[in-house]
């Protein structure tokens, strides 16, 4: 997975993990991240989601909201899963197309 876009189509950083749960756990540089209770990893999904909301709005890319539901421009935190792919679908990170369209 690839993520912090440079917005001319590349990324600065990458990462790879066996699980949706281990590509957060890389976002964040924190491996303690898989081990973590339910609570605990939520509310880093949720401080990530805020900081790239930050940064859209540096960007000057206004409307991005951080939800439980997948919707448009929306950051969905509500599982490690959700949490990636709707930063794919926002072009935060870019999924292998393999990893894309597995359900």
């Amino acid at each position: 997975m690839l993520f912090q876009p440079l917005g001319n189509g590349t990324f600065l950083k990458a990462c790879e993990a066996d699980s949706f749960r281990g590509l957060v756990a890389a976002m964040l540089d924190d491996p303690d991240y898989e081990s973590g209770d339910v609570e605990t990893r939520l509310v880093n999904r949720l401080r990530l989601a805020d900081e790239l909301v930050l940064l859209a709005r540096i960007e000057n890319q206004p409307g991005m909201l951080i939800g439980d539901k997948d919707a448009d421009q929306t950051i969905n935190v509500a599982s490690d899963e959700r949490f990636i792919r709707s930063l794919d679908r926002l072009s935060l990170a870019s999924l292998d197309p393999a990893l894309r369209d597995r359900v």
